[in-house]
């Protein structure tokens, strides 16, 4: 089984699928959570979800590679990182907490529960407060640091072979509240066009200092020194402090825009970027493991 994990540039809508839909044309099918035969399987475990936080994916993954729902682990990890600026955190939602809180009026019998945000750059919304006194470019950066190397930790240890993709340079977007506020301005009746964060200038440029008395707590280099980028799929060369471009920069080379709706890739945009660019990287090695372990498997 192959798991997907990522935010809206991987997870599929009731209308129109993904990148991720193109291994259906490789021999592989959805993986649904009542799967019989796990021996030979050739299933896709797609995760993502819409306005996920690499918080959220990050503790997604660890729940499907250590909890095993379907039996196995998984035979092959895909994340898809999303921008650094999603702040989440589980809330538990009182009555007087559930006023404006995402999908309650909806899920009314979530309030007494503990609950995420997970509503992409929250910073007109629930969140609004956290984005106002507390948000930092730093934070912001560690985070996103600290998510993937315990990501690759998760994987490693449990042996499982990973690939990491992005939405685009993450040390490339502008994520300071002044930009978010106008990614997130409704404009002609749409919003959230994270194209326009590309600022071709290294974030770590605008990253505030930290104060010498929390010297111990600035790991931000040593977590880049740790970082396994060799497992990072990048669109492009432009290197920025180990990262380089992702889904949005590989549309924007080409001089496409995305036009998926609310600045997302179409499906035929989606499969192109499968089928041209990402499935040539990885096929090799995902049919080799999965026929390696499938092998295994019916042994026992």
């Amino acid at each position: 089984m192959i798991l997907i994990n990522g935010c809206s540039f991987s997870a599929p809508t009731d209308e129109s699928e993904t990148w991720v839909a193109g291994f259906y044309d490789k021999g592989f099918h959805k993986y649904y959570d009542k799967k019989i035969d796990v021996v030979q399987d050739l299933g896709v475990k797609n995760v993502a979800g819409h306005g996920a936080s690499n918080t959220v994916i990050r503790r997604k993954t660890f729940w499907y590679t250590n909890n095993r729902p379907f039996g196995i682990i998984p035979d092959y990890v895909i994340i898809q990182w999303s921008t650094i600026d999603r702040w989440d955190y589980p809330v538990f939602i009182t009555k007087e907490r559930a006023n404006g809180f995402p999908r309650i009026d909806q899920f009314p019998n979530r309030i007494g529960t503990i609950n995420y945000i997970h509503n992409g750059t929250d910073i007109f919304g629930y969140a609004k407060d956290f984005y106002e006194k507390y948000y930092s470019l730093y934070g912001a950066i560690i985070e996103t640091l600290e998510n993937i190397y315990h990501t690759q930790q998760y994987l490693e240890n449990n042996k499982i072979p990973y690939k990491m993709i992005t939405i685009g340079n993450l040390m490339d977007m502008d994520a300071t509240v002044e930009k978010l506020k106008i990614l997130q301005t409704v404009i002609n009746g749409q919003r959230g066009d994270y194209s326009k964060l590309k600022s071709n200038k290294n974030l770590f440029e605008r990253i505030e200092p930290v104060d010498n008395s929390w010297h111990e707590l600035d790991i931000v280099k040593s977590l880049l020194s740790k970082i396994d980028f060799t497992k990072f799929i990048f669109t492009d060369d432009k290197m920025i402090s180990g990262f380089g471009g992702g889904i949005i920069e590989w549309f924007l080379n080409k001089n496409e825009v995305l036009t998926g709706g609310a600045w997302h890739p179409s499906e035929e945009q989606h499969l192109r970027f499968f089928n041209e660019f990402l499935w040539p990287k990885i096929e090799n090695e995902i049919n080799e493991v999965v026929k390696r372990n499938i092998n295994k498997r019916i042994l026992i």
